[in-house]
Formats: structure tokens, sequence, C-alpha cells
């Protein structure tokens, strides 16, 4: 799956064929008022000490798990259509293990754009997804995971017919045509994604990937935009959006995205070219030539390399012509 996949997809299989003796790790389930287990409800967990962010769903039995942990501070936070939000923080830094028993409540608070379920559901729009339709969701997931992106695309089609509000399947559909080069197909269905499932904030940025590859970037923004809100911390949204800005000539609008995405992921090694070209415009040789070697260590072999590579050339010739001799 390539990296556009890996940053909207939702569920990230890890496997871990052993921990190091620090390893912790934060475990429980989410239950509803009626202590009836919550599954697919996305859990996020995040430390701003050591800037790690993760997320992860609910199996069938309401159960979720986060392992291979670094011993601190976490906030773990739960939102969905119709509930209260949720948080609280773990302390693992002594015991590197937390057990946690979730309620989750639904949000009697109507909002003029995200409609409260009716009164005694948690989430009435996913207790519409008759099994046949999650089960093609779940196929076209396991097939996108393999890398076998057309045959993706047959189950989440298959997913909509079944259920024509599966937001979702729509969004995954998106990314799939957006995996094979078809990001007009692809618009539509993101759009749809974002219609039907207001704060779905993965399917907002995928929409907003899909409008930069189309070169719509003022519409980019818009959609990049609102899923930020939704979603402040993720390191994908700041990029794209400083892509977009970038694009749309508001460099110092897209400098201090560029910066945070870096702050979030130091290892997105496209925001080190955007950095990099930002300090440029600066007239900063020494930080743009910082900025350009770490995204060649990054990626050596990666999209940007080879006009990074001169660019390097260039500017150490430039360093060292100006140094005084």
């Amino acid at each position: 799956m390539s990296r556009i996949a890996r940053a909207i997809a939702f569920t990230l299989l890890l496997v871990l064929t052993s921990l190091p003796s620090w390893a912790g790790f934060i475990r429980g389930v989410v239950r509803d008022t009626n202590q009836r287990p919550v599954e697919r409800l996305v859990v996020r967990l995040r430390c701003d000490r050591i800037v790690y962010q993760d997320e992860t769903r609910t199996d069938p039995s309401g159960k979720f798990d986060f392992d291979g942990l670094l011993p601190n501070v976490y906030i773990l936070t739960i939102e969905g259509q119709g509930l209260r939000p949720y948080q609280s923080q773990i302390d693992i830094s002594m015991s590197k293990q937390a057990y946690e028993d979730i309620t989750v409540r639904p949000d009697m608070e109507h909002s003029p754009e995200v409609p409260v379920p009716p009164r005694g559901t948690v989430n009435a729009r996913a207790a519409q997804i008759s099994p046949a339709a999650r089960k093609e969701f779940d196929l076209g997931e396991a097939r996108m995971q393999a890398q076998d992106v057309p045959g993706s695309i047959e189950h989440f089609q298959k997913a909509i017919s079944l259920y024509a509000n599966y937001a979702e399947a729509y969004q995954l559909l998106g990314v799939a045509h957006m995996e094979i080069g078809k990001a007009v197909e692809a618009e539509p269905e993101l759009r749809k994604a974002v219609e039907l499932e207001p704060r779905l904030a993965t399917a907002y940025f995928a929409l907003g990937i899909c409008r930069n590859q189309l070169a719509k970037y003022t519409e980019a923004e818009v959609a990049l935009a609102r899923g930020l809100e939704l979603e402040p911390n993720s390191a994908d949204g700041h990029y794209h959006i400083a892509e977009a800005y970038w694009n749309l000539g508001r460099f110092d609008d897209s400098e201090p995205h560029a910066r945070k995405t870096l702050a979030l992921n130091p290892d997105m090694a496209p925001a080190h070219v955007l950095l990099g070209n930002s300090l440029l415009r600066k007239r900063d040789a020494v930080g743009a030539l910082k900025e350009f070697k770490e995204y060649l260590r990054l990626a050596p072999q990666g999209e940007f390399a080879p006009a990074t590579q001169a660019a390097v050339v260039r500017l150490e010739r430039v360093l060292q012509q100006a140094t005084p001799k």
C-alpha cells in the first residue's frame, strides 16, 4: 500500500515479533450506557512530551490495545457521531501497563452541522450497516493492505450497493481510485463520504489530497482546514495544507504548517523539502541545506531525490564560495 493509503486507511496492522524490555501497553474495552460493547469505534492515543500519536478501532468485543509504548503519560480520546467526547489521562511511566473500562454516552446537544442520532442509540448510521455490507468493506480493506488496489475497488463498490450511506466505504473507494491515478473519479466519492459523515477527519484529508492532485488548491485548502479542525494533530493534514498554500503562492501560510508537520512527525521526508524551499525564499541557505540533506537521508530514492540532490550540490558550492578564505 502506498503512503496515501497508509495515511488514510482506518486500520494499521503492526506485527511485533518481540517487544523491548521498556515497552508498555494500554488496553481497554468500550461499552455503551447499556453495557453493550461498541465495535469499530476510533480510539486515539497521544503523548505531547514525546510527540507520539496513534489510533486504533475497537473490535467486535469493544476491545482495543496500544502496544510498544514508552513509559510516559498519555492522553486517550474517543469521538464519534452522536457521542459525548471522552478523554482520559493515563500514566504508565512506572507500571508500564494500564487497563481502561470505558463507558461512552450519547451526546444530547444538537448541532446544526452534525445531527444527533435518535435517543438510545450510540451511532445510528453504523447500526444500520448490514453484516453483508460490513463484510465487503472488510474484504476491500484486506485487498488494499495486500496491495491489490484494483481488487479492493470491487468490494468497496459492493459494500456501497448493500448500504448506500456507507461513508467509510466511499472514503476508501476514493483512496483506491487515487492510488491507481484516477483522482477525477475519486473526488465525488470522497465528497460523498464527508457529506454522509461530517466528522470523518480522514475523509476530509483524503479529499484535500485528491484536490491537490487535481490542482484545485483553493478547494483543497477548505477540505484540509476542516479536517484539521477535527484532528488538529494530523501530520498528514498539516503537510498537505502546507502543500496547498505553497501552490497558491501563500508562502507565509505554508511554512508554519510544514514546521508543524515535522514537529508531529520528523520522519515525513517531503515536509523537509517543503520547509527547505520556504527557507530558500528567506535566503537561509544553511537552513535549507540542512532540510534538503535530511530529506535525502530519509528518502534517498524518493520522488524528489534527484532534484534535491542537485539543490544540495548547488547550495554547498555557493556556501563554499561565500566562506572567507
